[in-house]
């Protein structure tokens, strides 16, 4: 795996919009927007791209923004490339941007939902160490928790370790309580079965922690979508899956993560931070950890950003 660069002490991060338009999303844009600049970085954002909308949900058409993603990959005195939002229509671009990246040094590209199909197919086809983390509205988005100093610590490198969940799982909720080692891949499992027998489809990889979380979808579309990630082999020789919020009522999400473990036949450790509500951190999409159930943390003796690169 290539480490993209950490950094700096005062990043200059490029915003992207590759996925859904920003229309509804105006005001936890900007917030999110003050709250990297607050925090120190430099943001380079086009308002115009906020304002692009094709087809009534897509921030603009294919060529537009596969070429801002593509763009920001070589714009001179980038340190970082962050998701604007999630939403749809990553899928249609993600071949194209891997292709392109290929060819590239990695650089730091951060984002989670349907960022996923980017981030998965950059780590597990181009080989980059890629972050599940948040959007740029989910910075300035009231339901979601961000600790930005602790996430920008990450991506500078003085953090390797990531706790998660402190309260233990509930009675009947399945767990495992055995230190697990392995290489993190995943993000939203809707996306991820989107992207089953398709080109975008993530290239199997060899004992992996499947991070998963959803965004309310009912139990039997989760069921759907997970028998079609095991249905096409997606989870291969997997080590463990880890759940993040699935966005359900709390019975349902207990019921949810009960049929989860027992179709996936994998140790199942629960309160990844990572979903559309609550806590969400960020977390290294191809990098190596240990995901460790007694201490509730994933962590790596190593960066998962090169120090000496930046």
């Amino acid at each position: 795996m290539r480490r993209p660069p950490a950094l700096p002490d005062r990043p200059v991060i490029r915003v992207i919009h590759p996925c859904g338009t920003l229309a509804p999303h105006q005001g936890p844009l900007e917030a999110g927007l003050a709250r990297l600049e607050a925090a120190g970085c430099e943001v380079r954002w086009d308002p115009t791209r906020a304002e692009d909308c094709w087809r009534g949900y897509l921030a603009g058409t294919d060529e537009t923004r596969a070429a801002e993603f593509v763009a920001a990959l070589d714009e001179p005195g980038v340190h970082g490339v962050w998701f604007a939002r999630g939403g749809s229509g990553g899928a249609r671009i993600a071949e194209r941007v891997a292709r392109a990246a290929a060819d590239r040094p990695p650089r730091i590209v951060v984002g989670f939902s349907d960022a996923t199909v980017f981030l998965d197919l950059l780590a597990s086809r181009v080989g980059w160490v890629t972050f599940h983390g948040p959007a740029v509205t989910s910075l300035g988005h009231p339901a979601i928790e961000v600790e930005l100093d602790a996430v920008l610590d990450v991506l500078r490198g003085a953090r390797r370790e990531i706790p998660f969940a402190d309260a233990a799982p509930a009675a009947g909720e399945p767990t495992s309580g055995i230190a697990i080692e392995g290489r993190l891949m995943g993000g939203n499992l809707t996306v991820l079965a989107a992207s089953m027998g398709t080109p975008v489809a993530p290239d199997p990889v060899a004992d992996a922690i499947w991070l998963l979380e959803d965004v309310g979808e009912p139990p039997y579309r989760l069921d759907r979508s997970f028998w079609q990630l095991r249905a096409a082999n997606a989870l291969g020789d997997a080590r463990a899956l880890w759940l993040g919020d699935l966005g359900l009522s709390d019975e349902a999400e207990r019921s949810a993560r009960v049929h989860l473990a027992d179709d996936a036949a994998l140790p199942l450790v629960n309160g990844a931070p990572a979903g559309h509500r609550g806590r969400l951190d960020i977390l290294p999409i191809g990098g190596w950890g240990t995901l460790d159930p007694e201490a509730r943390t994933f962590s790596s003796p190593h960066p998962w950003v090169d120090r000496e690169g930046r």
